[in-house]
């Protein structure tokens, strides 16, 4: 892969595939962004839905001349002016846009850098956020009509099934066999955001490889202490 990140400690997750995404609700928001026919795409929808994992999988299948960058985990780290040139990209995914459209100079530069997208014609735009555009608070309210400019989808949380799915899915990938009724206990028991789910298989996988074990419901019971 020659995915281009700037140097930063930003990891992108290999597991995170479009093999890996459960569509369920979303199947016909995941095609459009898939079929990468418009310029700016503006994703939203409830912390869980798959909106990170959705990014991951374009920019793993894309693979070059990307750039991602999660924005709530740099905000605080980075200078706005990171933003500045991205637009030499093919393709740029911003995560977590919402994070920083309340701070002055991360707003500004949002704004110059969809500017330049718009008048450059040639970059794919990606961005993520947890409410949709009418309802972003940021410190430039021109940001949230540029950001209405492109296809704005709406992400629905999967259901209980489809979860199980999920999970059977990742844990495929990660080279682990998860059954379905220890999938099933693991959404039951363990609450229903399934980024925190994907968080406590990873957590299990290791656990499982240090103790030579499969994940059976009473593995799971011992090592999360449900």
């Amino acid at each position: 892969m020659t995915l281009q990140q700037l140097p930063l400690n930003v990891q992108l997750p290999s597991n995170q595939t479009f093999a890996t995404l459960v569509a369920g609700p979303n199947a016909e928001a995941y095609t459009l962004v898939r079929a990468g026919e418009d310029t700016l795409v503006y994703v939203w929808g409830s912390t869980g839905v798959g909106k990170s994992h959705l990014l991951h999988a374009v920019c793993n299948e894309q693979a070059e001349n990307v750039i991602y960058l999660p924005l709530s985990e740099l905000k605080d780290s980075m200078d706005a002016g990171i933003l500045r040139g991205l637009e030499s990209y093919a393709l740029i995914c911003l995560d977590d846009i919402d994070a920083v459209l309340t701070d002055h100079n991360w707003c500004f530069e949002v704004f110059a850098l969809l500017n330049r997208v718009r008048d450059q014609g040639a970059t794919r735009l990606l961005v993520t956020a947890n409410t949709s555009p009418a309802q972003l608070q940021s410190a430039y309210p021109d940001v949230q009509s540029r950001l209405s400019w492109g296809v704005v989808l709406q992400l629905q949380k999967l259901s209980d099934e489809e979860k199980v799915q999920a999970l059977q899915q990742r844990a495929h990938a990660m080279g682990l066999e998860l059954r379905s009724d220890t999938a099933q206990f693991m959404v039951q028991r363990l609450g229903r955001d399934l980024k925190d789910l994907m968080q406590r298989l990873e957590r299990l996988d290791k656990a499982s490889i240090a103790a030579q074990r499969k994940l059976t419901i009473p593995f799971v019971k011992a090592v999360l202490g449900v």
